[in-house]
């Protein structure tokens, strides 16, 4: 294979890097994780502007994106230059020596054929050839980059910078919009609410949508080999680890090295551990203070569920002949600002489907909820009617369409106050709390976990909307009047073999 079509093939050259482990030992970049590769693959498609990666810690995320960077380097034939941006000056020295590292390593007649001038000093390399460039510099308040423009950019942990938004800004601003340009953000997240979580929920919604110039990844740390221990013999699992080996198909090690990360001596705690090593996306923005709905329920909920629906209108359970339906309604102007949703329930309590949009008006809204509520045997639909808002427009579409129309007492519109508000979201609770509806969209989950009661508000917190979770509400209030109704759970996900003991499982699994 001649070295032209090392150059041209981004794997081919990665894979013949060099760089030093956690053994500070020197190695080929031959064997990549699966993450790894999958990072490599998102930036190798030229419609993918943006990349958003929420990882663990410690499983060379960082070390593959250095790899694509500096093939994207190496090889150009014009300036591209790129800016990597961190959150502390060790890790900004740190990524400094990879780059350093991979291009120190690289064989004599590979290096004179593009030499690099480094500076120490300033943290850059810049090709003498093609004068493309890799920047290097801490986020901090009064970053705004060196004076020049750049075609990439690469934020590394992201969550963990100070003031964030307005340094983001600030870089942001150096960034050319062409066709080599391209965002890529890598961090392991640091609670809800941040930069950084806006950024995941932002990424995680483009992907929802279809949008291919997104693309998220995102990294279970029990996918990485290293972290696993072997446990002392006698050694046994507690019940919730037992619960969680089975949910995400952990083996005994794997579960005895998170025993001890989480309750050993040095131990970080679970809720740490889980923020720092997530299972699952919302393991990284989880909060327990304050919620209203029983967040670890929730949180096993979503961790069952499979790969997330995209589109606006997505169906989970088709029409049932002799089964009755509901439609809760959140409307909204469509505008693009908040979303409007509807939730359809059956009368068992099981979440059938759920319509969300963000443009295309409020009539276009009224006509798709119009036709869902046919698709479900012409559902009755409780609608938000709120002075002032799109719901009025909405509820008078639905009535010319011939859609029955949830009325309240004194035959009234519902309209949102601080009284039934709480006594709906009340209501809900118990039941989700019982475990007598199935939920099976991500967006709503989502939204329940973070509703929490502030200063007698109960809304969504952390950065989330509330849009998913006021029309699950909805459609719960509408079921109190559905006639096969009565809220006790027909479906419980408790049920069946869940409780045989732990090791009869996990030993089996491990010796087979």
């Amino acid at each position: 294979m001649s070295v032209a079509d090392i150059f041209a093939d981004r794997r081919k050259f990665i894979s013949r890097l060099r760089f030093e482990d956690h053994g500070a030992n020197i190695v080929q970049f031959n064997k990549p994780f699966s993450e790894q590769v999958a990072l490599i693959d998102a930036l190798r498609s030229p419609e993918v502007k943006t990349v958003v990666v929420l990882k663990p810690r410690q499983i060379g995320i960082s070390t593959a994106n250095c790899a694509d960077t500096f093939w994207e380097t190496f090889t150009a034939r014009k300036p591209i230059r790129t800016l990597v941006a961190a959150d502390h000056s060790k890790t900004t020295k740190s990524l400094f020596g990879k780059f350093l590292g991979f291009y120190e390593t690289l064989p004599k007649t590979v290096k004179d054929m593009n030499p690099f001038r480094i500076n120490r000093v300033d943290k850059t390399l810049i090709s003498q050839r093609t004068g493309a460039l890799i920047d290097h510099m801490t986020a901090r308040g009064d970053t705004h980059g060196r004076g020049w423009t750049y075609q990439r950019l690469v934020a590394e942990e992201l969550a963990f910078w100070g003031n964030a938004e307005e340094v983001w800004a600030g870089l942001r601003s150096t960034l050319h919009d062409g066709p080599d340009s391209k965002v890529i953000i890598v961090s392991t997240p640091n609670g809800p609410g941040d930069f950084y979580h806006q950024r995941v929920m932002a990424a995680l919604e483009a992907e929802r949508q279809g949008d291919p110039t997104t693309r998220f990844i995102f990294s279970r740390w029990s996918d990485h080999g290293t972290y696993r221990r072997e446990p002392p013999e006698g050694w046994e699992p507690m019940e919730e680890e037992y619960q969680l080996a089975r949910q995400h198909d952990l083996d005994l090690h794997q579960l005895y090295w998170r025993h001890e990360m989480v309750y050993g001596v040095e131990g970080i705690g679970e809720r740490r551990f889980r923020r720092e090593y997530p299972l699952t996306v919302e393991d990284g923005f989880i909060v327990l203070e304050g919620c209203w709905f029983d967040v670890d329920y929730l949180t096993e909920v979503y961790n069952s569920l499979g790969r997330q629906r995209r589109g606006e209108r997505r169906i989970y359970r088709e029409p049932e002949l002799d089964m009755d339906y509901v439609v809760g309604a959140d409307p909204s102007w469509c505008t693009g600002g908040d979303y409007a949703v509807a939730c359809v329930m059956d009368e068992y309590g099981r979440q059938c489907a759920v319509l969300s949009m963000k443009e295309g008006g409020e009539d276009l809204f009224a006509e798709r909820v119009a036709d869902l509520a046919r698709y479900y045997h012409k559902a009755r639909v409780l609608c938000e009617a709120n002075t002032g808002g799109a719901g009025r427009v909405v509820i008078r579409h639905l009535v010319r369409e011939g859609i029955p129309i949830w009325k309240g007492p004194a035959n009234k519109d519902w309209t949102t106050s601080k009284g039934n508000k709480e006594q709906a979201y009340s209501f809900a609770r118990q039941l989700v709390n019982a475990d007598a509806f199935e939920l099976v969209d991500h967006s709503t989950i989502s939204e329940l976990m973070h509703i929490r009661e502030v200063s007698g508000k109960i809304e969504g917190q952390d950065g989330y909307h509330d849009d998913h979770a006021d029309a699950f509400i909805l459609a719960c209030w509408a079921l109190r009047t559905c006639p096969g109704f009565d809220g006790r759970p027909k479906h419980s996900r408790h049920r069946g073999p869940r409780r045989r003991h732990p090791m009869n499982i996990i030993r089996s699994a491990v010796h087979q």
